[in-house]
């Protein structure tokens, strides 16, 4: 049941992936749109459902659709020993649909319901092992992502107000642009989703999740669901660009540090997503969507391989992943580490990768912008950053000698992981080239003194020599001072996000128990009110008991009543 349901389920996702793809050159060669809306009801009730199908949400779907078909496939070996794998395959495609629905949806309610199928089927995931980590992950999740759902019902509120939840209707001229805090709003939600400082937390908690998980989540869904949100809302981005700048700016910046000082395999990976996610919300800033959607499709596929890859390292070494129990695996896992290095030379935008086409575009129009010396000296500090973990990473997995266990498995004859992770390598090779040349008709020129045209190229193959120096002499200065933990901890970010916040929370919900349910408020209401009661009872029941004393009294006050009205 279990094998025939994760075979089913790839040759559906592959083929829808086909059929995408196809549509997507079609339409982009065409330049073409089409919508499909279907109405239901009559009269004054009615309801209708908006589908776009253009190139950026067909390009999209295709890239989400090829990813999780090889997700699934992987997951065939990779969970084939959990007892509930069949839970964790729907849960996987539930997750795909929900995001599907949100790529080709120009309404902002329907929207939501993709918006909120991610974050809900995300929670289901990160909690799928039952552990405290887990838990507590999965709420520190859902819970931050709540923060973007609610400014999307705030926006749908305001879409209200103009009367058309279709966005795509408006433009810069139109009465949307009067409404001055959508786009802030929309920005907020993005942040949630993208995991921008200062929601930041949630992603590498989120690790708990199964790895198949992690590279489906990580590399094309939820991540990229708020920089996906910012492409089409591009038309409302202007006068908020500052902030978005400066925010994405120091995300790179700090996932690049924190990554440094990491020694959790999948860890180091979500702090390379982060920073990625960082340098597409830069693009957006500076105006440049199509590159910014260049670089969401290459990432998203080559950070899947590297997901994967690292996935069959540690289902290889016994399910450790610290990369200090690492080392010397590329005599035990030839293919695998070929495979994560091409990623990793993708990551660090090594020229003629798939990353180097679109980072290193990004960086040239960065330096051709009025921007001040801090931003564009934080954007090559970053740049330099993802190459330094990225070489410490292969250096503690694949060179190093002392943390090797002496007992490995060899997981390069399972073709049931190697398929994926293989394909993924190919796709990733030629998607940056390829992509390059489809969604840019023209050859740009860029024209940028010899050091900034130069420098991206510059700094990689410095911090390159300099790792390797570091490296040599095993510099481990930090591990006890105050500067390793805050590094370690991410500045401190899920002590604000969690563990702070929930704390100061449950004491005033304790003292607000205390002195106020359980206080003076259920001493002044409901006992003062149970006693009144009673006592009213107790005078009704004395007056209606059979005493001809009463009777008789009862009588008299009445007659007396009586006589003082008519006189």
């Amino acid at each position: 049941m279990t094998k025939s349901l994760y075979k089913n389920i790839t040759f559906f996702l592959a083929n829808v992936m086909l059929c995408c793809f196809i549509s997507f050159l079609y339409l982009l060669f065409n330049s073409k749109t089409f919508f499909i809306e279907w109405t239901l009801g009559g009269g004054s009730m009615q309801f209708s459902m908006t589908l776009i199908f253009d190139y950026i949400s067909c390009l999209f779907l295709a890239t989400v659709f090829c990813i999780s078909s090889n997700v699934v496939w992987y997951s065939q070996s990779y969970m084939s020993e959990d007892k509930d794998a069949n839970r964790f395959i729907l849960l996987v495609f539930g997750f795909v649909i929900s995001m599907a629905l949100l790529i080709i949806s120009p309404n902002i309610v329907s929207i939501l319901l993709g918006w909120d199928g991610l974050g809900l089927v995300s929670y289901c995931l990160v909690v799928y092992y039952p552990t405290k980590k887990s838990s507590s992950a999965g709420m520190l999740t859902v819970l931050s992502n709540r923060v973007g759902d609610v400014c999307i019902l705030i926006a749908i509120a305001w879409f209200s107000l103009v009367g058309d939840y279709n966005f795509l209707v408006w433009n810069e001229s139109s009465e949307l642009m009067n409404l001055n805090y959508l786009p802030l709003l929309m920005i907020f939600g993005a942040m949630t989703k993208s995991a921008q400082i200062p929601f930041s937390a949630w992603l590498p908690a989120a690790m708990a999740a199964p790895t198949p998980v992690s590279a489906l989540v990580h590399s094309s869904t939820l991540v990229t669901a708020g920089v996906y949100l910012l492409i089409r809302f591009s038309f409302l981005m202007e006068n908020w660009s500052l902030l978005l700048l400066f925010l994405s700016t120091m995300t790179m910046f700090m996932s690049g540090v924190v990554a440094i000082f990491e020694y959790d395999l999948k860890k180091i990976i979500a702090l390379s997503t982060l920073s990625q996610l960082g340098v597409m919300m830069f693009s957006i800033s500076l105006g440049m969507y199509t590159i910014a959607l260049f670089h969401l499709i290459t990432h998203a596929l080559f950070k899947a391989l590297l997901f994967l890859s690292a996935g069959a390292l540690i289902h290889g070494i016994g399910g450790s992943q610290d990369i200090r129990h690492f080392g010397s695996l590329i005599k035990n896992f030839p293919l695998v580490g070929v495979c994560l290095n091409l990623a990793n030379l993708s990551l660090c935008g090594i020229p003629f990768m798939s990353g180097f086409y679109s980072k290193d575009l990004i960086v040239e129009l960065a330096c051709q912008n009025s921007w001040n010396l801090f931003i564009i000296l934080l954007m090559f500090i970053s740049l330099g950053l993802t190459v330094l973990y990225s070489i410490r990473l292969v250096y503690y997995s694949f060179v190093n000698n002392s943390g090797s266990s002496p007992v490995t498995l060899i997981c390069d004859n399972d073709y049931t992981l190697l398929v994926p992770i293989i394909l993924l390598s190919m796709i990733s090779i030629f998607s940056g080239a390829s992509l390059n040349w489809l969604l840019f008709n023209f050859n740009p020129l860029i024209f940028l003194p010899v050091i900034l045209k130069l420098g991206a190229l510059l700094v990689v193959i410095l911090s390159i020599i300099f790792m390797f120096s570091i490296l040599n002499f095993k510099l481990e200065l930090f591990n006890s001072s105050l500067i390793y933990f805050f590094m370690g901890s991410m500045w401190f970010f899920p002590i604000l996000s969690g563990q702070s916040s929930s704390k100061n929370m449950l004491k005033w919900g304790a003292s607000t128990l205390k002195i106020l349910d359980q206080g003076w408020l259920e001493i002044n209401t409901l006992n003062l009110y149970s006693t009144y009661s009673n006592s009213a009872n107790n005078f009704i029941s004395c007056i209606q008991s059979n005493s001809l004393k009463i009777h008789f009294l009862v009588f008299l006050l009445w007659l007396t009543l009586i006589s003082i009205y008519f006189y």
